[in-house]
């Protein structure tokens, strides 16, 4: 499993049968201090994630492990929006109440 950031939103008017239903979004890899990396990929999004969000990605094969996933054609999933990251009793990453 991987971290990100969601960046942006990827609109296809023609899409396969089994991912028409579905959203993807943009999302760029964080590093393990939370930082962006310049690595980026379109993924599926199962959690009705948005903008600005830290996610929680699987990839290969367990992208299709989802309920929403399986048997489409997809190498990234969007399974979690992050609400906190720690390593031993300092977080890395909060996510701020609006």
């Amino acid at each position: 499993m991987k971290l990100g950031k969601v960046i942006g939103n990827v609109v296809a008017t023609k899409k396969v049968d089994n991912i028409r239903s579905l959203k993807i979004l943009v999302v760029n890899y964080l590093n393990e201090a939370m930082e962006e990396t310049k690595t980026t990929a379109a993924c599926i999004d199962t959690v009705s994630a948005g903008e600005g969000d830290i996610v929680l990605l699987c990839s290969s094969s367990s992208a299709r492990l989802t309920k929403m996933t399986k048997n489409a054609c997809t190498d990234n999933t969007i399974v979690g929006i992050v609400d906190s990251v720690s390593s031993g009793s300092k977080y890395i990453y909060k996510k701020t109440e609006l």
